[in-house]
């Protein structure tokens, strides 16, 4: 085992999903965040919750599964709230507005974290209100030269503004995103090809694309690399979060230097445990752990 874990920053919403029947710790950042923890990394959430109950449960769970608190900021806004549907099998949401992590502030910490990560991953979504919108640009711009900054599209109306995005492909060197989130982004910029359009515009190095139920790829400007997904009982899992950890196992195999088509496929096993679980934060089996870091 490595002596040295990854420091890996998971920046913007940290948040309670509230399901039918329950409520669970959640937001992709803090999602990421412990997946990576689950693959051996030293994963940490900057965030914000309110001086509430809600806040409170966050942060204890987070404590119980060793991940830090200290930039876990507390905001006179109360801690944020999705609300968790299903239809059929797809999960609807209705997240809360102005809420704790809408109101993550700048500091002199969160400037010494960013230039000692290893990556960064930060989503469009945490990106709604400009306070919180501005510590994550700021993070990025003061991280070290060689950290790895990767982008997660949330693309939830009305959450789709062009500069916004245009914001964020510029400062990510991989961008994840699901195939109606691609087409979203060729309408939204009015062009032919969104990989095309983010390698030759923004410099971007790799394209991450969830297929669902198909697997994945991983598209480079001359390469293209492509992974089934293998078949799972979902019956007692959900879709929420699975996307997280699909991703949180990349961001594990980019640091590692691990083979492209070797990544998706692990990360695409990492994904599928995710999604016969429900909720975003599961228990990983040992020996899946061991198979897929």
């Amino acid at each position: 085992m490595s002596l040295h874990k990854k420091k890996i920053i998971g920046i913007g919403e940290l948040l309670v999903d509230r399901f039918p029947d329950y409520t669970k710790p959640g937001g992709a950042p803090a999602n990421v965040v412990y997946n990576l923890n689950k693959l051996g990394n030293n994963g940490i959430i900057v965030s914000s919750v309110g001086d509430d109950e809600a806040g409170k449960m966050l942060c204890d769970f987070l404590k119980e599964q060793e991940i830090p608190t200290k930039y876990v900021q507390q905001s006179a806004k109360p801690t944020g709230m999705v609300d968790v549907t299903f239809d059929a099998e797809e999960a609807h949401y209705h997240i809360v507005r102005n809420v704790a992590w809408d109101d993550i502030r700048w500091s002199e910490d969160l400037l010494q974290l960013a230039q000692q990560c290893d990556a960064i991953c930060f989503s469009t979504l945490s990106q709604r209100d400009e306070t919180t919108a501005g510590t994550i640009y700021k993070f990025l711009d003061q991280a070290s030269p060689y950290a790895l900054k990767v982008l997660d599209i949330n693309l939830r109306p009305p959450y789709t503004d062009k500069e916004m995005l245009a914001a964020s492909f510029q400062r990510a060197h991989v961008i994840k995103m699901n195939e109606h989130e691609y087409r979203m982004v060729a309408e939204v910029f009015d062009v032919a090809e969104t990989s095309t359009f983010l390698f030759e515009t923004f410099g971007v190095r790799a394209i991450i694309l969830t297929l669902g139920s198909k697997g994945s790829k991983f598209i480079a400007p001359n390469a293209l690399f492509e992974g089934k997904s293998q078949p799972v009982d979902t019956r007692n899992g959900d879709s929420v979060g699975v996307g997280d950890a699909f991703i949180a196992c990349i961001i594990h195999h980019l640091l590692k230097g691990t083979d492209p088509q070797i990544m998706i496929e692990k990360a695409n096993q990492f994904a599928g445990f995710a999604a016969t679980q429900s909720g975003a934060m599961v228990n990983f089996p040992a020996q899946l752990l061991d198979q897929t870091r």
